[in-house]
């Protein structure tokens, strides 16, 4: 939503945030933009023709990664050249030591960006300008599915509901971060919060595709009811087929009913229309592996590294999918790739290798389970991650207790359960039904 999901005239183009693409006004053929251009396009947009400088651009654009000049400079200028910009028709001013400014249009993008008459007061001239602008760096944070990214992205539309309280664009922000949260098991409370959110966009705008995404999927995480969270994704979907969000909370919806054809489906829909979204990536790499499908879950996996080789989730994803499918070696590399992204030091990792080398993939995941117990700075395991190495290590009654805790906690990957492969070896077991019992499965 940067500055909004709404199309918008920009000087000679009309703009169309959630295709990706730009138009001339005047009739033309469409020309499609990588999600950062677009980003930064927006950014712009809503800038109200101020200087931005090279850290608010980063913050806005890359999250706050580290990026040289170099590759700020080349953005701006493929920006331009997308907009077709000469010497006699500027678009982006530069201003050494200082930043770029938007010369034109920038009134008229908030303007369109946001439906007249809803919002924050100052929204019958377009959408809040500060708000804006923090719901754009709240986007771009949330393109990296990090809990840094996360809790940052949360901070961010926090902000932007204090700033504008009436503006639903900020409260859809928000309830996004706060499922993200949630699903990546960082704090309790959040997907009560997240609902609340996304039903106060919806009552703010009920024209808001976006705003019925989030709704749809913080329903379906806090009641675990599936017809109504699938209701309100068609609707979303309805009114923009276009939004990944969309597709890509309704993969997850079928995937944990178990209808892994239409999850599929949806989740390479959300894919399409975001090809660089690392957490999209991610979602089909899980959904395929719950699936089953360990040829494609691989080629997921090297669809996404080969986007972001340095993935840790990425390397992980792609370890679980060879061992599943039958290649421990391939996968304990893998695996092995991974946890070095994750932080682990040679020296972390040499016990490991040796301890597979010494007992194989069995004794290789009980080592990690306990150092995945034991370690507090380089990363936050999840306990369900904790369990399924524990599977794989034979040791059912500390794979039992793993999971319990989750299901104390309200993990919602055990909404997966009852399919996902880790857990196979523990089926006979007569422990298997009471905690299926437990677990809060989507009805």
């Amino acid at each position: 939503m940067r500055p909004g999901e709404r199309s918008f005239e920009l000087g000679d183009w009309r703009i169309e945030p959630a295709r990706g693409v730009i138009a001339p006004v005047a009739g033309g053929a469409e020309t499609r933009l990588e999600p950062k251009i677009m980003d930064l396009l927006l950014l712009f947009a809503g800038s109200e023709g101020r200087v931005l400088s090279k850290d608010e651009i980063v913050g806005g654009v890359w999250a706050g990664r580290a990026i040289g000049d170099d590759t700020l400079a080349a953005a701006v200028s493929r920006l331009r050249g997308a907009l077709g910009e000469t010497a006699e028709r500027r678009y982006i001013e530069t201003l050494p030591k200082r930043g770029y400014r938007l010369l034109i249009g920038a009134e008229q993008a908030l303007a369109a960006a946001s439906p007249a008459g809803r919002g924050a007061p100052d929204n019958k001239s377009g959408a809040p300008p500060k708000a804006a602008a923090l719901v754009a760096q709240g986007r771009a944070a949330l393109q990296a599915p990090f809990a840094a990214n996360l809790a940052q992205a949360r901070l961010y539309f926090e902000a932007a509901v204090a700033e504008a309280p009436g503006w639903a664009p900020a409260h859809v922000g928000l309830a996004d971060a706060l499922c993200a949260l949630h699903l990546a098991g960082q704090g309790s409370g959040l997907i009560t919060a997240a609902k609340a959110s996304a039903h106060a966009a919806v009552g703010l705008d009920p024209d808001l595709a976006r705003a019925w995404s989030a709704l749809g999927f913080a329903n379906l995480l806090a009641d675990r009811a599936f017809a109504p969270a699938d209701e309100a994704l068609r609707r979303a979907i309805g009114l923009d087929p276009a939004l990944a969000s969309a597709h890509r909370h309704r993969a997850f919806a079928f995937a944990a009913t178990g209808r892994f054809v239409e999850a599929e489906r949806e989740g390479r829909a959300a894919l399409e229309l975001e090809p660089f979204s690392l957490a999209t990536h991610g979602a089909l790499m899980q959904l395929l592996i719950t699936a089953r499908r360990y040829r494609q879950a691989l080629a997921a996996a090297h669809q996404a590294l080969a986007l972001a080789p340095a993935s840790s989730e990425g390397w992980y994803a792609r370890g679980w999918a060879h061992v599943l499918g039958g290649e421990a070696a391939a996968g304990v590399d893998a695996l092995m790739k991974g946890l070095e992204l994750w932080g682990l030091s040679a020296a972390q990792l040499e016990p490991l290798r040796a301890r597979y080398a010494a007992d194989g993939f069995a004794g290789l995941c009980a080592a990690g389970a306990d150092l995945f117990e034991t370690q507090t700075v380089m990363f936050t395991p999840r306990l369900t991650d904790i369990a399924f190495l524990r599977v794989a290590a034979g040791q059912p009654d500390r794979a039992f207790a793993a999971l319990e805790a989750a299901a104390g906690h309200d993990d919602p990957l055990l909404m997966l359960l009852p399919w996902l492969p880790y857990c196979d070896a523990l089926h006979d077991d007569p422990r298997w039904p009471r905690l299926l019992d437990r677990v809060r499965l989507v009805r």
